[in-house]
């Protein structure tokens, strides 16, 4: 399960009873806060630090213990990798030696990556616990990010053949689970469906 990206009016209460349904990980995706936000963010559901992955501030599995951090081509390109004869991979955040990625000199128990097409996932310069692939269908949560794998054959040829584990991302619903699990995806994640229907609940008994 993925966070929403915006603050809303008491998430973290929200959070809590959305985890109830037992998801494998929650992805923390705020991309506008800054380090201190997201130390208060994470400060308020301890519970589930074992469970949360972060997608900025790598710095904080460190001090709270959290259960990984994802990656996208942006994190990539502050990446020091070990062909790169340059003091500076000593003060870089992230650095990769043979394939596998550490945070400040500390590796982290899981590495995942948000990809958004074949290639970018045959060409991962280091190794993940899973792959995120999106969109897969028209997005509930960004308007006009429409599916950029229609052609179920190929799509599904794909997921047979690579190695990597993935998972479908964009558009997921409980009416496209069975689809996602019979085009060979290794699991789902969801966003736009679970946080529309809390938008929806609102609304409803306003």
């Amino acid at each position: 399960m993925f966070t929403y990206p915006e603050t809303l009016p008491h998430e973290t209460l929200l959070i809590k009873n959305l985890m109830v349904d037992d998801w494998d990980f929650l992805h923390v995706r705020k991309p506008d806060y800054d380090i201190n936000e997201m130390i208060n963010f994470l400060e308020l559901i301890p519970e589930f630090h074992h469970k949360i992955v972060l997608h900025s501030h790598y710095e904080l599995i460190k001090k709270f213990d959290l259960a990984g951090i994802n990656l996208n081509r942006k994190a990539l390109a502050n990446i020091c990798f070990e062909d790169e004869l340059t003091s500076s991979c000593d003060i870089r955040e992230l650095s990769v030696d043979k394939g596998r990625l550490s945070v400040l000199g500390s590796r982290p128990d899981l590495i995942s990556y948000s990809a958004h097409s074949f290639s970018e996932v045959l060409n991962l310069p280091l190794d993940t616990d899973y792959v995120f692939l999106s969109p897969i269908f028209d997005s509930f949560s960004k308007e006009n990010y429409q599916s950029a794998f229609e052609d179920h054959d190929i799509l599904k040829s794909f997921l047979k053949d690579v190695d990597d584990k993935i998972i479908a991302l964009g558009g997921i619903n409980e009416d496209r689970v069975k689809l996602c699990k019979n085009l060979g995806f290794d699991g789902y994640a969801v966003l736009g469906d679970i946080w529309n229907r809390y938008f929806t609940f609102v609304e409803t008994i306003q």
